[in-house]
C-alpha cells in the first residue's frame, strides 16, 4: 500500500523536518522532506496531520510484559497480547525479555516465543533478552535465588539451542568463575552481553570488554554503588565508550538529575531508554505476580511486599517524555535514545530507527502531550488512537 502523511514535526531523530511530509510506498519509504519539496502523487490517499509529531517507531530491549500478560506466560494468546499493548504504545521493536527459572521451564519459554517470532512476519518482537540467569545471588533484585545457575559454558549452549538462535543479549555478571567464558561463547554467537545484576570491580568490566560485552542492563540498578575509592560497575559504564547503557527512564528507578548526569557523561548516543515493564504495564494498582513471586503496583511503582524494586509500569512514549520534561533533553536525542540506538546494539541501524528514504517505515505519531496517536510497523498501521487514518 502507498499512502503519505504530511503537514507533521518529523524528528528524523538527528534534525526535525517541520512542515513535513513523507511518502511510504510498500514497507519502504520512499519520500520524505519538508511539505513543500516533496511531490505527492495524485492517486494515493493523502493523510493530513498537522499538530502531531512523527517519529522512528520505538525499540525496546527490556520488555517482561504488559497490559495484563507477561512473556513468561503459558497462555497460548499471551504473546500477542504484549505485542499489541506495546504497538498502542508506540514500540514497533522489541526483546521479550524472559528471567531466570530451572532448565526445562526456561527451554519451553525459549520455544514458545521462537516459534512466535517465526510465525509472525510483522511483529515488534525482534529477539529474546535472557535476563539471567548467570548472575550475582547477592544482587539478584526480584529473581529467585534457588532459579539461579552456576556459570557453564554447556549449559549456555542447551539454553541458546533451545531459542533456535533467537537470544539477541543476555544480561550476566561477570565477576562469577566461569562467566567469562560463558561471555566469550556467547558473544561468539553473535549475542550482546550486557553487564548487569552485578558486584563487578573494573578489572572485571575490562575483562568483559575484552570478552564480547558491550552493554549495560538498567544502569543505576541492580549493580554495586558507586564508590570513590573502589572503582567498579559504575565508574566503567560512564567512562567506557565501549558500553552502551539502558535507562528505565520513569522517574522512580533513576532520579532525573541522576539521569542528567548520565546524558551529560555517555551523551546522546550512549543511552538506549528501557522499559523493564512487566505484565502490569497498563494496568491498575494492585496485586500482580513476576518471577513467580508476588508484586505490589502503586502509583506506577512495581515492588516486592519487601519494597525492592520489581521492573516498571513503564512505556516508550512515557519515557521520552520523561527525558524532555524532566531531564530537560532536547526531542530529537530523547527519540535516538528510543529508537536508533536500540536498534543498533542489534545490528539493525540501517533499517530501523531512522526516518530517511530507504528504510522501514516504521513510524510512531504523537501529539503534544507525547500520547501515542498511531503506530505504523513496515507501512502496516498496527494502532490508532482517534480513527485518524480513517477520516
Amino acid at each position: 500500500m502507498n499512502y503519505a502523511i504530511k503537514n507533521v514535526k518529523i524528528v528524523t531523530p538527528f534534525r526535525i523536518v517541520e512542515p513535513g511530509a513523507i511518502i511510504i510506498s510498500d514497507k519502504k519509504i520512499s519520500a520524505m522532506g519538508k511539505v513543500m519539496d516533496v511531490t505527492i502523487p495524485d492517486n494515493i490517499p493523502v493523510y493530513d496531520l498537522p499538530g502531531l509529531v512523527l517519529t522512528p517507531g520505538f525499540v525496546d530491549l527490556l520488555v517482561h510484559g504488559g497490559g495484563g500478560r507477561g512473556f513468561a506466560d503459558t497462555e497460548e494468546d499471551s504473546i500477542g497480547i504484549v505485542s499489541d499493548f506495546f504497538f498502542q504504545h508506540g514500540t514497533t521493536g522489541l526483546l521479550a525479555s524472559l528471567f531466570s527459572k530451572k532448565m526445562e521451564l526456561l527451554k519451553n519459554d525459549m520455544n514458545r516465543i521462537a516459534d512466535y517470532i517465526e510465525g509472525n512476519s510483522n511483529s515488534n518482537i525482534w529477539g529474546i533478552h535472557m535476563e539471567g540467569p548467570f548472575i550475582n545471588p547477592q544482587i539478584k533484585g526480584a529473581h529467585k535465588i534457588e532459579y539461579l545457575w552456576e556459570p557453564n559454558v554447556e549449559a549456555w549452549t542447551e539454553l541458546n539451542a533451545a531459542s533456535r538462535g533467537h537470544i539477541k543479549l543476555m544480561t550476566i555478571s561477570p565477576e562469577l568463575k566461569g562467566n567469562i567464558d560463558v561471555i566469550r561463547a556467547a558473544a561468539s554467537q553473535g549475542v550482546v552481553p550486557s553487564i548487569g545484576h552485578t558486584l563487578a570491580m573494573y578489572d572485571d568490566i575490562e575483562k568483559a570488554i575484552d570478552n564480547g560485552a558491550a552493554h549495560v542492563t538498567h544502569m543505576f540498578n541492580a549493580m554495586r554503588p558507586f564508590h570513590h575509592r573502589e572503582a567498579g560497575i559504575m565508574v566503567a559504564a560512564l567512562l567506557r565508550k565501549e558500553l552502551k547503557v539502558e535507562l528505565i527512564a520513569d522517574g522512580i528507578h533513576v532520579h532525573p538529575i541522576v539521569m542528567q548526569l548520565l546524558y551529560n557523561i555517555k551523551g546522546d548516543g550512549g543511552i538506549i531508554l528501557v522499559t523493564d515493564s512487566i505484565r502490569a504495564g497498563g494496568m491498575p494498582d494492585g496485586t500482580y505476580h513476576f518471577m513467580d513471586q508476588q508484586i505490589i503496583v502503586k502509583e506506577n511503582r512495581a515492588f516486592l511486599p519487601n519494597g525492592t524494586l520489581a521492573g516498571s509500569t513503564l512505556t516508550m512514549e512515557r519515557a521520552v517524555k520523561t527525558m524532555v520534561q524532566q531531564v530537560g533533553v532536547p526531542l530529537t536525542s530523547a527519540v535516538r535514545m528510543a529508537s536508533l540506538n536500540g536498534a543498533k546494539v542489534l545490528g539493525k541501524e540501517h533499517q530501523k530507527g531512522i526516518l530517511a528514504v530507504g528504510k522501514d517505515a516504521d513510524l510512531v505519531l504523537m501529539n503534544d502531550q507525547f500520547e501515542v496517536e498511531a503506530t505504523i510497523c513496515e507501512g502496516v498501521l498496527k494502532y490508532q488512537r482517534n480513527a485518524i487514518f480513517n477520516k
